[in-house]
């Protein structure tokens, strides 16, 4: 797993890359983590990830719980087919405010809606 962190218009943007498994989880986490502590707006960019296990899961479940008592906008954009798929079944769609791509993500967010 890969993660870089880009900044445009007050967004935050972690772009991911690779697979998000238990091996990969726990580094992942607290770089995420550490990220959104400063931000008032955080965008995931998911278009390279290939892989979310149930360790991946956890990652976001954790990062949505902080950034709802940071008071963080925090999104999700260029889901793949199967990542979507996984976020679907395990109801974790309901829980971020999901874009078609990085562009209407930043746009949104940093407008202020979630």
């Amino acid at each position: 797993m890969k993660i870089e962190f880009q900044h445009e218009n007050g967004v935050t943007i972690a772009v991911l890359s690779g697979r998000l498994d238990s091996a990969t989880s726990p580094a992942a986490e607290q770089e995420l983590t550490a990220e959104l502590e400063h931000s008032i707006g955080f965008l995931i960019d998911l278009a390279e990830v290939e892989y979310v296990s149930s360790a991946g899961l956890r990652v976001f479940l954790m990062l949505a719980k902080r950034a709802r008592t940071q008071a963080v906008a925090l999104g999700l954009c260029s889901l793949r087919e199967e990542v979507e798929e996984i976020f679907d079944i395990s109801g974790f769609l309901t829980l971020f405010a999901l874009f078609p791509g990085r562009e209407a993500g930043v746009r949104a967010l940093a407008s202020g809606e979630r």
